[in-house]
């Protein structure tokens, strides 16, 4: 979090210890990090001090000239050390036979890496992507013309471009671990502040993901973890009485499925009444106490997902199960994805959050109305269908079919684009069900 903080307004040139080591905590209570920056050394507390875990932060200004002198010095005394180095090594290096093949000579050059600056993959994904528009507008016309050569020429362009858009898309994944790898420390702090016991397992961390999403999806992680922590897992006495061990297990679980990522927080601990919920909803206004009996698990549970809803009895500095997740779901949501709630009242539950792979190419369906063509988000698109004009029927002013026994609204796209059509007498109907969110529930 600090590290994300100081490259919005500066270069970080060096960190004690490395980057690698704190990342695996092996540092006690602090670190250092060489900043190069024209912000004021006031402001760079500020900016700093945000980050809830922070206790304290020592600015010190290093001007340019004596920072180069420091550095002139490091080159100098590399140089006067070099050479010695060299002898040392010549006379401890046993000779190789004639025959003898040498080994491992190159090992240590074999993983090559390059820093590239983020904003030269978003500018080359940009160029790309106009690319692919193109690509599909070659493919239209050389169907039109049914050209052989052009065909061939489109087809082997394609298969290019194809291969091209995973190189990429392969170059911005970067794995969660990379995310993950900061709660085991605030895990530790929470439990030791909140006198519980908690076993913190992360499993999946080497699961990749695109860079933008794994910048946005670290603060819902935080919040989501708090809750599990502080208004899932009971304290110790409480699990003993429960028939459990004093130690909560949280479980931070990422994997891949299809073209999603999941990112699932489980924990062993109260779970969430359904009543509680219920009545909750109810004193606010969202629902009536009839209404209340129909709604499965998963539509009770969605109610938390609003704004200012808690049903934590008393509400702690760390987190109330509830208060703020609204911000946690328009996040994800933002990012294209989706969370959902799994619960069992006594014994756990389990926040699961579907990510996209990649925001940065969306794949899509062309449907055509009379000479346009739109696109719509192949995520979005649930089925299509083939009805018929005799199925479709009226509800609230409204258009509406029956899928499946569900009253699913139905939109005209003619008369939502005002597209200029002529009457025709064909008896069916071509649809597109997609999901679409509504008061903080996935509906159809």
């Amino acid at each position: 979090m600090v590290f994300e903080v100081l490259e919005q307004i500066g270069e970080i040139i060096k960190s004690l210890p490395s980057v690698e080591q704190l990342e695996e905590e092996q540092f006690k209570d602090e670190f250092t990090v060489t900043l190069v920056s024209t912000e004021s050394a006031e402001n760079i507390e500020k900016r700093i001090m945000k980050v809830s875990e922070i206790d304290k932060v020592i600015v010190t200004e290093f001007k340019i000239d004596s920072l180069m002198a420091q550095v002139h010095e490091q080159e100098l005394a590399k140089e006067e050390v070099a050479p010695s180095l060299t002898v040392e090594e010549e006379h401890s290096k046993p000779k190789l036979e004639e025959n003898q093949p040498a080994k491992n000579t190159k090992q240590s050059g074999s993983h090559k890496t390059i820093r590239v600056n983020i904003e030269r993959l978003d500018i080359l994904m940009n160029l790309f992507e106009e690319l692919v528009i193109d690509r599909g507008r070659l493919e239209q016309i050389s169907k039109e013309l049914n050209h052989s050569e052009l065909n061939e020429t489109v087809e082997r362009m394609s298969r290019i471009s194809g291969d091209l858009q995973n190189i990429i898309l392969t170059m911005r994944m970067v794995p969660v671990e990379t995310v993950f790898n900061r709660f085991p420390r605030m895990v530790r702090q929470l439990a030791k502040d909140l006198h519980k016991k908690i076993d913190l397992q992360i499993i999946g961390a080497e699961t990749e993901l695109d860079r933008t999403v794994i910048d946005e999806i670290g603060d819902p992680l935080v919040h989501l973890l708090r809750n599990a922590l502080d208004h899932g897992i009971e304290r110790p006495e409480v699990r003993v009485q429960n028939g459990k061990s004093e130690e909560g297990t949280v479980i931070l679980r990422a994997y891949h499925s299809g073209n999603h990522v999941f990112i699932e927080i489980e924990d062993d601990g109260a779970g969430i009444s359904r009543e509680k919920v219920i009545q909750k909803a109810i004193s606010k206004g969202l629902i009536t106490a009839k209404s209340g009996e129909a709604l499965t698990d998963s539509e009770v549970f969605d109610f938390i997902f609003s704004s200012g809803f808690s049903t934590a009895e008393k509400i702690s500095d760390v987190s109330g199960r509830g208060v703020g997740l609204d911000v946690v779901k328009n996040t994800i949501e933002s990012l294209g994805g989706s969370i959902t709630i799994r619960s069992s009242l006594g014994k756990g539950s389990i926040f699961s959050i579907q990510l996209p792979l990649t925001l940065s190419i969306i794949s899509v369906m062309l449907v055509e109305v009379q000479n346009e063509k739109y696109a719509i988000p192949l995520s979005s698109i649930i089925e299509t269908a083939i009805i018929k004009k005799s199925e479709v029927l009226h509800a609230h002013n409204q258009k509406v079919i029956d899928f499946r026994g569900k009253v699913v609204p139905l939109t005209d796209l003619k008369e939502m684009f005002e597209v200029p059509s002529s009457p025709q007498e064909d008896d069916y109907l071509s649809v597109l069900l997609v999901k679409k969110v509504i008061n903080q529930r996935d509906s159809l």
